[in-house]
């Protein structure tokens, strides 16, 4: 043994000699320099799993808890009971973060503008769901893991100060001459096309403006105002859509079906709340959304939901058995190709909708009419809802927008309030699979009136997810930091809502609109 030590010793001392002590650390079948090209596909498509997966951000957390879907087993969350290692996304720094910060950096020591403007644009969508989540966190002394190893958490003021100056920088830097420097091949999402690219860059940054509209009304107008008129211009239709089209052969299928076909996982279904709004609302996306249950081989067929918050194991009604509730439609679960969405033209029309009803963009109530209502023809036409159907959805009193019902169906009145609840609304009906959006715009608006499930263990909708575990023994002293400053009294705290909402009460005591 000592031989063999002291040989080793040899050879390191040769090593160093020649000068090649890096090369040992160096792997010899792996690429030293990845060109943005290649590293946006795994960008892109991490980022469409982490953020409309089955994670903690939809189906295990925000979709969940804006009662789209119930757990049909394994129900914790169902009850705001939230496990040991769930997050608000954390685990997009290493993998989204930090790849989307190398297209920045490469792109601007190559001067080739448009990579840094497309990793402006899905750094500022990663940090924008996180913060949502969280609410504070390290940000602009994040990334910085060769540096610094200690982060201090920032507000998420200042995030949102910074993420709206990231995304005009980014609209800024595409350069469309006909010699530039784009994505000839990886781009999952646009093929290529650096003016949706920009068309997604408005679209969000008009997306973060109005989720301040009670946290700084001004901030917000102000923003949502250059958004709908920076150049470019925001979506103009579903061909626009940021979405990720997946492939029909594991390992690049849709999370959703891999969940259920490649893991062999039936842990969730449809909440009763959403199917039975959807049945007394004539939706037609009701059998887009849903499949029938497994038990229903004969006529009547019948979408049933889950109650959300029952105990493991505890029957559900007279039927009694699980195979009596609707899974996720098959778009989803049974099609392994299909798409998941990051942002909608549908959701760009309703955020239209409600700056033109709040003044901050031109047009006022006859043109939030308008956006409102071709916000929902956008949604219904993205699931291929047949146009009489469609148009016999918007003729319903209750739906057509000067007639001013809220969003359980009474009448409201034609204020700006009523108005601003129709809108709230309708996008809620739409966001169906976007879930963190969903619940965002969910604690903003307090629309619709949702109830925590009977089990649950507390007596409200939580506000935020926890921060990682980990933080409380790497970055403990400007986590405690960031904890205090914002009065959770612990990082994994759900009840205290923030900034973001402009609340500092739970739901109970806020009213609505």
């Amino acid at each position: 043994m000592r031989y063999k030590i002291l040989s080793v010793f040899a050879a390191l001392i040769g090593i160093t000699a020649c000068g090649d002590l890096t090369s040992i650390n160096q792997n010899p079948n792996g690429p030293q320099d990845v060109p943005p090209p290649s590293i946006l596909p795994s960008v892109i498509q991490t980022l469409a799993n982490n953020v409309d997966g089955v994670t903690s951000l939809n189906i295990r957390g925000g979709g969940l808890w804006v009662q789209y879907y119930s757990q049909i087993q394994y129900r914790d969350e169902d009850k705001f009971v939230v496990r040991s290692g769930t997050s608000g996304g954390w685990g997009m720094y290493s993998s989204v973060l930090e790849d989307a910060q190398r297209m920045i950096v490469k792109g601007e020591a190559s001067n080739v503008p448009n990579w840094s403007a497309v990793g402006r644009i899905l750094k500022s969508y990663a940090f924008s769901v996180m913060t949502d989540a969280m609410g504070d966190l390290p940000y602009s002394q994040a990334l910085k893991g060769d540096t610094v190893l200690h982060p201090v958490y920032d507000t998420q003021q200042s995030i949102y100060d910074s993420l709206f100056a990231n995304l005009a920088l980014a609209n800024s830097e595409f350069d469309f001459a006909g010699s530039a420097t784009g994505f000839p091949n990886g781009d999952l999402m646009y093929g290529g096309s650096l003016a949706n690219w920009r068309k997604f860059a408005n679209s969000l940054r008009l997306r973060l403006a109005m989720h301040l509209s009670k946290a700084d009304a001004t901030k917000a107008a102000s923003e949502v105002a250059a958004a709908v008129a920076a150049a470019g211009g925001v979506f103009t239709s579903n061909a626009d859509n940021a979405e990720l089209m997946y492939l029909a052969g594991a390992p690049n299928q849709n999370p959703i079906y891999a969940d259920a076909h490649v893991g062999n996982r039936d842990d969730y279904g449809l909440s009763k709340s959403f199917v039975d709004t959807l049945y007394s609302w004539n939706d037609p996306r009701l059998p887009v959304y849903a499949q029938l249950p497994p038990a229903d081989t004969v006529p009547p067929f019948v979408y049933r939901g889950l109650p959300n918050g029952l105990l493991d194991g505890e029957k559900i009604d007279t039927l009694g058995a699980l195979k009596y509730i609707s899974r996720i439609g098959a778009l989803w679960r049974e099609t392994p190709d299909a798409p998941l969405v990051l942002l909608s033209y549908s959701e760009v029309l309703f955020l239209k909708a409600e700056a033109a009803e709040r003044g901050w963009i031109p047009g006022g109530t006859a043109a939030a009419a308008t956006f409102y209502t071709d916000a929902i023809t956008a949604s219904m036409q993205q699931y291929g809802v047949a146009a009489a159907d469609i148009a016999t959805y918007e003729a319903q009193g209750k739906v057509a927008y000067d007639s001013a019902y809220d969003s359980n169906g009474l009448p409201l009145g034609a204020t700006l309030a009523g108005h601003l609840q129709q809108i709230a609304f309708q996008k809620w009906l739409s966001m169906y699979m976007q879930g963190p959006e969903a619940w965002t715009e969910w604690r903003r608006t307090l629309v619709p009136t949702i109830v925590a499930g009977c089990h649950a263990v507390l007596d409200q909708i939580p506000e935020r997810l926890p921060y990682d575990d980990n933080e409380a023994v790497l970055n403990k002293a400007n986590l405690d930091a960031a904890v205090a400053s914002q009065g959770f009294g612990a990082g994994n705290n759900l009840t205290k809502p923030l900034w973001f909402t402009g609340r500092t009460t739970s739901p109970t005591a806020a009213a609505p609109g």
